[in-house]
């Protein structure tokens, strides 16, 4: 309600131009006309209203402002205009990427405001891009119960680019401002604790379907971020990649003892396998202790570059003396994916509380893919969408190929797995005595 009473009261405001334009948005253009059409026309005033388009669902008034209340499953319908404000409703069921590539253009001109409402929940398509963007405006802002939020986690590079061009604010509302200390009661004793806690206290609870449940985001031993991990020359580089071309996610970091320490990532978009093995030679070019590249199966035939598949792209350049000491592995065929996710959870935290694989801070966008990815509700499938799942498929090749975990999924349900390790101690003949336990092929 105070969403659709702040767009409203926007309408007469002057600007320097003669025609604001305001939205009001919800996930489906079915939503939008039963939940936000005929409530916003009630609350403007006749004589401001000069035309009214049913077929678009436009409102134009006597000031020059038009008002249009949007489904944004076709985000094309918002196109096209730039705004002076708007609301965004149900944010959690909006399509990821829709506020970034969408409504965030289109509010650049005029200096243009927007509301991102909606209950946090757990699960829903753009559930955690709307939790990504509420912690940006977290940090220094007061809720309305008075305490402090503070920021989960460091923003990503893009998300810094963003805090730095435009103001984020994030607020909660809890229900206890609205209903009756009896109708709470009443809730909490016949809701899970979970679902009371998002519904009516405006608290952003976990998602059960956290792929990698293992890990914690927090400084090691308590968790999986160590600050104090270096850089070495020393030792070879175990180098994980995921081939997709937009974004080109690899991963970049030691094997030390029983221990993956992960130091640097390269991340970029729109790119090729060549473009990437050139900034790892920028970065890492002169390394003396030997490259050690891992990827999946299907990067022998599947092509980011026209004139050669990815592995072999990878073998000329070592041949020519680019990296020195390089070595290319993969298996004959890829694992199931639970084996990958179950070597990397089994890494991040054993059943002995042994945290062997770590992360250094500087790997945003790794730490923010393992807290994000999740299976969708009800299935052992990743919920995968836009950047999600390429740079945690990167850390799980050489996680699984060295240290590998077998799942099998009984006939009782997905979510019930056993596990066993092979060849834990077993070194391949074929690899470098720093690697232990890697099967399948190497050039």
């Amino acid at each position: 309600m105070l969403a659709r009473m702040r767009v409203v009261r926007y309408l007469p405001v002057k600007k320097p131009w003669p025609d604001p334009v305001y939205f009001y948005g919800l996930p489906t253009i079915n939503q939008a006309r039963r939940l936000a059409w005929e409530k916003i026309i009630n609350l403007i005033p006749k004589e401001w209203i000069k035309k009214v388009n049913i077929s678009d669902m436009s409102i134009r008034t006597v000031f020059g402002s038009t008002l249009y209340i949007l489904g944004m499953d076709s985000p094309h319908r918002a196109e096209g205009l730039q705004y002076d404000g708007g609301i965004l409703d149900e944010s959690c069921d909006q399509k990821p990427k829709v506020f970034d590539l969408t409504i965030l253009p289109a509010l650049t001109h005029r200096d243009g405001w927007c509301w991102r409402i909606g209950v946090p929940k757990r699960h829903g398509i753009g559930s955690r891009d709307f939790k990504r963007f509420y912690d940006l405006g977290c940090n220094n802002n007061i809720s309305s119960a008075g305490e402090k939020n503070s920021k989960s986690m460091e923003g990503t590079e893009e998300e810094n680019n963003i805090l730095d061009s435009i103001k984020i604010e994030s607020y909660t509302w809890p229900s206890s401002d609205i209903l009756s200390p009896e109708k709470l009661a009443w809730y909490s004793q016949n809701l899970d604790p979970r679902d009371f806690n998002e519904q009516f206290n405006a608290s952003w609870e976990s998602a059960s379907g956290a792929i990698f449940y293992a890990y914690v985001d927090k400084q090691y031993p308590e968790g999986n971020l160590d600050d104090k991990i270096v850089y070495r020359k020393d030792l070879p580089l175990v180098i994980g990649m995921d081939f997709n071309v937009d974004p080109m996610a690899w991963i970049i970091g030691h094997k030390i003892d029983n221990k993956l320490h992960v130091f640097d990532e390269i991340f970029i978009r729109n790119t090729n396998t060549p473009e990437s093995l050139v900034e790892l030679h920028k970065r890492y070019g002169d390394h003396p202790s030997g490259f050690h590249f891992f990827g999946d199966a299907s990067g022998r035939a599947r092509k980011t570059s026209a004139s050669s598949s990815d592995y072999l792209i990878i073998v000329q350049w070592i041949k020519e003396g680019q990296f020195k000491g390089g070595k290319v592995h993969f298996l004959p065929a890829n694992p199931r994916v639970q084996n990958r996710f179950a070597a990397c959870n089994a890494m991040f935290c054993n059943a002995k509380g042994e945290r062997r694989a770590t992360i250094h801070p500087r790997c945003k966008h790794l730490r923010q893919d393992i807290m994000e990815r999740q299976y969708k509700e009800g299935t052992n499938e990743p919920d995968d969408y836009g950047d999600i799942g390429h740079i945690s498929d990167a850390l799980g090749y050489p996680v699984h190929m060295i240290w590998p975990i077998s799942v099998s999924l009984s006939d009782s349900g997905p979510n019930v797995t056993t596990s066993r390790l092979i060849n834990a101690n077993k070194t391949n003949p074929n690899i470098p005595n720093f690697m232990s336990s890697l099967s399948g092929m190497s050039y």
